[in-house]
């Protein structure tokens, strides 16, 4: 993430420090949709009870950013969501997370 100042937080999420993930975007005026990814996906590590309820704001984000986002990619997402935090034996979290990571860094227009 980076803040106005200009510094990177990037390292925060990558150390896995979500409180200070968490602190740094409140401080942001607008999260990207890819770092509210990285943050969701922290989440899902770290607060796993949250997971559910964070992956689902995240998809919403994801469908109002995309303006050419389609039904069967919507599904795709929130299916690869889902399987963060477990539910899917079989699909571990990095198959989810790198097709999350795909979806909101490519092909779709963002408002």
């Amino acid at each position: 993430m980076r803040r106005a100042c200009g510094r990177t937080d990037d390292a925060l999420i990558g150390v896995g420090n979500l409180p200070a993930a968490e602190a740094a975007a409140k401080e942001l005026p607008r999260v990207s949709l890819a770092d509210a990814l990285e943050l969701t996906l922290l989440i899902a590590r770290k607060e796993p009870r949250r997971h559910p309820r964070v992956a689902a704001r995240w998809l919403l984000r994801y469908l109002e950013d995309c303006d050419e986002a389609t039904i069967d990619e919507a599904a795709l997402v929130a299916a690869r969501l889902a399987a963060l935090s477990g539910a899917w034996p079989g699909r571990g979290r990095a198959h989810a997370a790198n097709h999350g990571k795909a979806a909101s860094a490519g092909g779709h227009r963002e408002r």
